[in-house]
C-alpha cells in the first residue's frame, strides 16, 4: 500500500505523521477518468470498509480473478458484490506475522484499498486486510457484480 499502510492503521506512523487522505484523494482524481467504468463506480459509489472475503478464484484460461465479498450495505445490512479482474497478470498476497489488527478469521475486515496505473498503461488494486495480509492485482479491465 502507498497511502494507507498497515503501520498508518495501526497508529504507528511509518515517517508521514500525516493522515493520507488528501493525498490519496488527488491520486484517485488524477487516474479517475482512465479507470475502468466499473472501477469509477466501485471508488465512487461502494464502500469496501468492513467488507469481509468468502471466496477468490484465479481462472488462467481466462485470466479472471474472481473476488466474492460480503460489504456493509446502507442500514446496516450486508450487500453481496463480485470483483472481477480481468486480463489478470500477476497477484500477489502477502502478511507480516507480526503484525495485525485483532478481528475476525480469514483474512479478516477489508480496511482500505487503492487504484493505481500502472506505466504500461494497465492497473494495479491494492487491498489491505485487518489480518494485515495485502493483496496486489495486477490487471486491464474490470467488472463490479453486484
Amino acid at each position: 500500500m502507498k497511502y494507507f499502510t498497515l503501520k498508518w492503521w495501526l497508529g504507528l506512523q511509518d515517517g508521514r505523521g500525516e493522515d493520507p487522505v488528501e493525498e490519496f484523494q488527488d491520486h484517485v482524481a488524477s487516474i479517475q477518468d482512465v479507470l475502468p467504468k466499473d472501477f469509477r463506480t466501485l471508488s465512487e459509489s461502494v464502500s469496501l470498509h468492513d467488507a469481509r472475503l468468502r471466496r477468490m478464484e484465479f481462472d488462467a484460461a481466462t485470466q479472471a480473478l474472481e473476488m466474492k465479498l460480503d460489504a456493509c450495505g446502507g442500514g446496516g445490512k450486508s450487500r453481496k458484490l463480485t470483483l472481477r479482474y480481468l486480463q489478470v497478470d500477476s497477484f500477489l498476497s502477502t502478511a507480516n506475522p507480526a503484525l495485525g489488527l485483532p478481528g475476525p478469521f480469514g483474512y479478516g475486515d477489508l480496511g482500505y484499498d487503492e487504484p493505481h496505473r500502472l506505466a504500461d498503461g494497465r492497473f494495479e488494486h491494492r487491498i489491505l486486510f485487518s489480518s494485515g495480509i495485502e493483496l496486489r492485482i495486477r490487471f486491464s479491465n474490470f467488472q463490479l457484480v453486484d
